[in-house]
């Protein structure tokens, strides 16, 4: 088998030099640089190598021990974004793995970040450099576990790992397959960002249906203290109350109508405030 980049392989030492040594199949001579060596090895040993190309595009060999091999999928942490390129992944080993922009959306606010995670499995190009690719489906699917009811408004922590038409799914921390509808997202999110978001319902397959939004309550609440502070700084008054059209809502505060409204309820509830002639004051 010709020596190719992504794989594990068995060869010999058969010679050394100042910045390292060779390694062979008998065939194809590859190097192994003195830092890439984990232990002391001498002119005759067999040593096991992970290869991949060096940053002069040669065939190169680490006896350090990659997180992903060709037939493998891992999640890698993001490291570095190349605009126009692509994102740089760590794995494990002293060259990082690519993943081209074509695998990834147009929208560069999209793209991960360094510190993010996706799962990734290894590719080659057409020039036979080694290539991370986006992964998804089965092969996340099948290492999730199933949700507990009792998972209902708990807060969970996910990477982002794909996105469909409706929105996106996470895999957990806890290893639940989790989906984001576009509504429940507040904006949109990166690929393999971490997100914290709360379950809405948990599936009878045991996945679960996840929101970045608060519950109704804190969202309220939220509201209510914002629309308050408002009135503060305009002295106690505001000439917005219950029947002010919805699109001066949206300018004004960037919240619904019926959310305006229950924040509002709220604060008359609590006797903060009163509204008289289409306007809202602050009671004194």
């Amino acid at each position: 088998m010709s020596l190719k980049p992504g794989f594990t392989v068995s060869l010999e030492v058969v010679r050394t030099a100042n910045f390292g040594f060779f390694l062979s199949d008998g065939q194809t001579d590859i190097l192994l640089h003195e830092r890439e060596a984990t232990r002391e090895i001498k002119v005759g040993d067999r040593v096991d190598v992970f290869l991949y190309h060096d940053h002069q595009g040669r065939l190169a060999a680490t006896m350090e021990q990659p997180y992903l091999q060709v037939g493998e999928v891992a999640w890698l942490e993001a490291v570095e974004v190349k605009t126009g390129h692509g994102v740089f992944f760590h794995n494990g080993i002293s060259r990082d793995l690519f993943l081209s922009m074509d695998e990834l959306p147009y929208d560069r606010e999209m793209w991960p970040r360094p510190g993010d995670k996706l799962p990734l499995s290894l590719t080659w190009d057409k020039r036979g450099r080694l290539m991370a690719k986006l992964v998804k489906g089965e092969p996340v699917e099948k290492t999730s576990i199933q949700a507990p009811k009792e998972m209902m408004n708990k807060e969970v922590t996910g990477y982002v790992y794909h996105f469909l038409d409706e929105g996106a799914l996470l895999l957990t921390d806890e290893g639940y397959i989790a989906f984001l509808h576009n509504d429940e997202m507040q904006r949109t999110p990166r690929y393999g960002e971490h997100l914290q978001v709360r379950v809405q319902f948990v599936r009878d397959d045991g996945r679960i249906n996840v929101t970045m939004n608060p519950l109704r309550s804190e969202q309220q609440e939220e509201d209510a203290d914002r629309i308050y502070s408002f009135l503060l700084e305009r002295g106690g008054s505001m000439p917005y109350w219950d029947k002010t059209p919805p699109e001066d809502i949206e300018l004004r505060f960037s919240i619904s109508k019926a959310k305006f409204k229950r924040a509002l309820g709220k604060l008359m509830k609590e006797n903060k405030i009163e509204q008289r002639d289409g306007w809202t004051h602050v009671k004194k």
